[in-house]
């Protein structure tokens, strides 16, 4: 039903492709792949994919649900949402992130759904960037904005384990995608999404009125405050909150 191979065509990558074991991650083939932006710089990341056909069913059984469109496709990004996975290493996040469904430990946003939370790209903590999701796909990582916005998760338990090299990869990546997908506008962390007083928050929807955002923790405002402040310094790239 779906062509797979086709939601991981990239623009602006170079590929170097290798098969590692499939016992790496438990999740599926890994292949490396260079990014060149327009300023010369070089981001490597790896791609593990966690996309299957059936999540790609509960994605658009979910968007129709709370966005009223019966599609899998995030056409134009217009935010990035900055997390950290609350998880501590990179194996146990893919392993999470590959399953279909919700874990019945999500209590909250397991009534509102099946469809297994998942994110576009995770930050190891050596700044290691992989990508787990194709940028055309709508993941489910952020109550009310997954329709407009791309995922960025840093492996940590909490913001005192994030690392100089993740905010170093977010740097860069951030800058990568802004080239790739000019409509961006937002950059937040996933613990101001729910600041109605922010600009972003005009993106906000949800048909089910009961689907609210709640507290979030992640990434923290040191980290945004970094993040916000290197963008400028590196790239001049000043996003709207």
């Amino acid at each position: 039903m779906y062509n797979l191979s086709a939601l991981w065509s990239h623009r602006y990558y170079i590929l170097t492709t290798v098969s590692l074991p499939l016992i790496l991650f438990g999740c599926g083939e890994k292949k490396s792949n260079t990014f060149h932006d327009q300023n010369s710089e070089t981001i490597k990341v790896d791609t593990i994919n966690t996309l299957d056909s059936n999540k790609l069913e509960l994605t658009k059984a979910y968007c129709q649900k709370y966005y009223g469109f019966s599609k899998y496709t995030l056409d134009t990004p217009k935010m990035i949402v900055v997390h950290f996975t609350a998880i501590p290493t990179l194996e146990e996040t893919v392993a999470l992130f590959k399953q279909d469904h919700l874990a019945g430990n999500r209590t909250y946003i397991n009534k509102f759904s099946a469809l297994n939370v998942g994110i576009h790209y995770v930050v190891d903590k050596d700044g290691s960037i992989y990508n787990l999701t194709p940028d055309s796909v709508i993941t489910r990582h952020v109550i009310g904005f997954n329709h407009v916005s791309i995922g960025i998760e840093n492996v940590a338990g909490n913001s005192s384990e994030l690392t100089p090299e993740q905010l170093e990869s977010d740097k860069k990546l951030i800058q990568y995608l802004y080239k790739k997908h000019p409509d961006i506008q937002y950059l937040i962390g996933h613990h101001e999404y729910n600041r109605v007083d922010y600009p972003h928050y005009s993106l906000f929807k949800s048909l089910d009125k009961n689907y609210m955002p709640y507290d979030k923790p992640d990434p923290g405002d040191n980290f945004m405050k970094s993040l916000r402040s290197q963008l400028i310094d590196s790239y001049g790239l000043e996003f709207k909150k």
